[in-house]
């Protein structure tokens, strides 16, 4: 039996993977969620708290489906600079032509001020984990930093 060492536990490949999957997803769930309750808590207990939960939820599953989509995007054969580019630029324009559809369908009526917030933070997301997806290739499993053995 031999033993093949998982590359050194670095803190950005820790970041990748714990942004990856459900562990970033509720990560999410968890900052935005609260971010929303502060941000209406001037309207009372229970519509601070339907807005966590409303804002939180979104966030959970732009997230995870996120992270899914930049992987997937990423995959291929071509050149990393271009995975690199068609995963980031692929998911962010997926993702908010269907954020920016919902509100239309709801009629939200400042769309670009309701979602100016969380913009860059979600281009600096999506850039910054298509990096990791370069430096450190596609997760295979959240977390998995601890060595692995092969027979």
């Amino acid at each position: 039996m031999t033993v093949a060492l998982a590359p050194p536990p670095t803190a950005g490949r820790y970041l990748l993977e714990l942004a990856d999957g459900l562990s970033g997803a509720v990560l999410g769930f968890l900052f935005y969620g609260a971010w929303a309750i502060w941000a209406n808590s001037d309207h009372g207990l229970p519509i601070a708290l339907r807005a966590g939960a409303i804002q939180g939820s979104m966030s959970f599953v732009v997230t995870l489906s996120g992270t899914t989509l930049m992987k997937r995007l990423f995959l291929g054969q071509a050149a990393l600079w271009l995975r690199f580019i068609r995963a980031s630029i692929g998911a962010l324009l997926l993702i908010y032509s269907v954020i920016i559809g919902t509100h239309l369908l709801n009629g939200t009526p400042q769309i670009l001020l309701t979602l100016a917030p969380g913009l860059p933070i979600t281009i600096f997301f999506c850039f910054s984990y298509c990096y990791g997806l370069v430096r450190y290739g596609v997760p295979t499993h959240p977390l998995q930093l601890l060595p692995r053995t092969t027979d």
